[in-house]
């Protein structure tokens, strides 16, 4: 077949601005192109304007570059170059197996060719300028199609692109996740951040029936057999799984007789928080039963779909006080806080059925205070212990009277 530059004597050449537009294709994707045309020539002509220009075929250009094949290509020009920047963009939208992230992408930079394309064709007049009018005049809301996805997933997308990490968008495009769940984990962090601004100008006020402590909660100064209810959430994780034995000395010593420790536990360490608390002096009293409200975590090695939590009811002699149910549904209530919040709904409900006005409530692992706000609501004294200078800074301020 006779080469078709050469009839026309047309030298190509690549505009940077249009090659922007081209989304790069991964090497091993380039070379299988490649082979491809080696083995069988090149199938689909490059695209390219009366002045040479390549509008649509740059790797294919480029792999008929390095091999040395003959290169065909077909003419097409636009009455516009806001037209022509218009085809170069969904040329590739149209025929490439792209990510939905990748397509907004590309979208995102075809925006303002889109609202120009449409003011330039209302201003045909006449007719036709009507109809044109009518077709693109909201060509603003017409663009997610373009990209193939809703308008929801448009605009989280273009906020991604906007505020997140080249690795996050990467994952995206690798699909490791989805645009969903990191606009998702993108909005919880905006509010965890526009929470710790309120906090920093709120002032430290605390009330005299509140005692907060910054250290190690085995060091803190808490008056042997006077604490009613340590109600309390230590770390999940493994590595801190000896926390729970040293919560177990920690409560023997500090809660009064007839006292009870709450604490949420991981439901794998069951047994072996059991066998340290009772090897402490706490009797085991009964299990919590904690309905999930938020998002649920999965344990992949346990083929666990996580619905609910647990709670382990210790006490230091015989418990005498009111009746309790032992299941409770939970409220989310966000971890703008703290990364591993629990609701009041449960501390609130336990506080105030199982102690009465003015006695002591523990908790040796305070994290932003949550129990405390608790505590405070219902009139009960509160202790709240805390290693980590910033989460006891955000709880002294949570906790405080307002000015």
């Amino acid at each position: 077949m006779k080469n078709i530059l050469e009839r026309n004597n047309l030298e190509l050449s690549i505009n940077p601005e249009y090659e922007k537009l081209v989304p790069t294709l991964r090497d091993d994707h380039y070379n299988t192109l490649k082979k491809s045309i080696k083995e069988n020539g090149l199938w689909l002509p490059i695209v390219a304007n009366s002045q040479g220009v390549i509008l649509d075929g740059h790797h294919r250009y480029r792999a008929c570059t390095d091999l040395g094949v003959a290169i065909q290509c077909v003419i097409r020009d636009f009455t516009s170059k806001n037209d022509e920047i218009i085809f170069v963009g969904e040329s590739n939208l149209a025929r490439r197996q792209m990510s939905d992230i990748e397509n907004i992408q590309l979208v995102m930079k075809l925006e303002p060719n889109y609202v120009q394309q449409a003011k330039e064709r209302m201003s045909e007049g006449g007719k036709e300028g009507v109809q044109n009018s009518a077709h693109l005049g909201k060509s603003r809301d017409k663009i997610a199609e373009k990209a193939y996805v809703s308008h929801d997933t448009y605009k989280k997308g273009k906020e991604l692109l906007k505020s997140s990490t080249s690795d996050i968008i990467d994952k995206i495009k690798a699909g490791k996740s989805s645009i969903n769940k990191e606009f998702h984990l993108l909005r919880k962090d905006e509010k965890r951040e526009e929470r710790h601004k309120e906090i920093k100008n709120l002032q430290v006020n605390l009330p005299k029936t509140i005692q907060l402590y910054n250290m190690d909660f085995q060091e803190a100064p808490v008056q042997a057999n006077s604490v009613s209810l340590i109600f309390t959430d230590p770390p999940y994780l493994e590595k801190f799984l000896y926390l729970y034995k040293q919560l177990a000395v920690f409560a023997s010593k500090v809660l009064k007789d007839g006292g009870s420790l709450i604490t949420y536990v991981p439901q794998a360490f069951i047994p072996e928080i059991c066998a340290w608390m009772t090897e402490s002096g706490l009797n085991y009293h009964w299990i919590i039963s904690v309905k999930h409200s938020g998002p649920s975590a999965t344990i992949w090695n346990k083929k666990i779909l996580v619905a609910g939590k647990v709670m382990l009811w210790f006490t230091k002699g015989k418990y005498d006080g009111e009746y309790v149910r032992d299941f409770i549904d939970s409220e989310y209530q966000g971890k703008q806080d703290h990364p591993w919040q629990q609701s009041t709904a449960e501390s609130s409900y336990y506080i105030e059925f199982m102690t009465i006005k003015n006695e002591i409530i523990c908790d040796p692992f305070l994290g932003s205070g949550k129990f405390g706000e608790s505590a405070k609501m219902l009139k009960r004294q509160f202790i709240g212990i805390e290693i980590d200078p910033e989460h006891f800074n955000t709880a002294q301020k949570l906790l405080s009277i307002p000015t």
